[in-house]
């Protein structure tokens, strides 16, 4: 039986971003009239034989999950949450670890979207899931950005002309390409196996990207190269500017 699932990683602490959240995750702030979450749940609304999504929060913020699902309408798709049992910074798990955390608690899936909760996309994802599910291949979004100074702050993607991910260089000094990898990835049930593999092994880094490097050399990962960008809720500068284009007009106007 083909078992597809969401998840969607919230368990940050969004220290950039003091005082907003001293009390609220970043999923959960506010841009335009809805919390960030929101964007990203309408995505997966859309995706045709999604059947579970899974939201990884921490402990301190877990609370702040549980009203936003109970007032959450219309609930279309089934939400679990999954508390990580950290309760600062400081002993985090981190992106990839709560990843690790959230396949496990999963149990057996086929088909995984997998996606950071701070992220509001200016691109259906749906077209990228309908051709994922019925490939068997692991796929990733690219997206161009020209400014090198912003490269070297994230996971910029080394593809061949096929479109197979050779590298994902995480913020390198001389960035390869102007392609960068948001938070968004479509991972085959192998993907667990080898996520659990890299949590043992020396290079074992925080960033989700680190798995996404070391996976791209077990397996083949393709790069979906889109033309639309997505609005990153990282800290206080791209967080206003989030909520001022939001609040200008709806998503769907930032796509025209």
């Amino acid at each position: 039986m083909k078992r597809r699932i969401a998840i969607i990683l919230g368990a940050g602490y969004g220290t950039r971003m003091y005082p907003f959240t001293k009390d609220t995750p970043k999923p959960l702030l506010y841009v335009g009239e809805k919390p960030v979450l929101d964007y990203i749940m309408d995505e997966l609304d859309t995706l045709p034989k999604l059947e579970d999504i899974f939201i990884v929060s921490n402990a301190k913020f877990y609370d702040n999950y549980v009203r936003w699902k109970n007032n959450r309408k219309p609930k279309i798709k089934e939400i679990h949450l999954l508390n990580d049992g950290s309760m600062t910074n400081d002993d985090r798990l981190g992106a990839a670890g709560d990843l690790h955390f959230a396949f496990r608690e999963a149990g057996e899936f086929t088909d995984a979207l997998v996606v950071g909760g701070d992220n509001v996309f200016l691109f259906p994802i749906k077209p990228i899931w309908e051709a994922f599910i019925k490939g068997d291949v692991h796929r990733i979004a690219a997206l161009q950005d020209k400014n090198r100074e912003r490269l070297r702050r994230t996971g910029v993607l080394e593809i061949s002309k096929t479109g197979k991910l050779i590298r994902l260089h995480e913020k390198p000094t001389d960035p390869p390409t102007n392609y960068f990898s948001p938070p968004l990835y479509f991972f085959k049930s192998t993907a667990k196996e080898h996520l659990s593999d890299y949590m043992g092994s020396k290079v074992a880094r925080d960033a989700s990207g680190r798995f996404v490097d070391y996976l791209c050399q077990k397996e083949t990962v393709r790069a979906v190269k889109l033309e639309r960008g997505r609005l990153d809720i990282g800290n206080m500068e791209s967080f206003k500017k989030a909520d001022q284009l939001l609040s200008q007009g709806e998503k769907k106007d930032l796509l025209k």
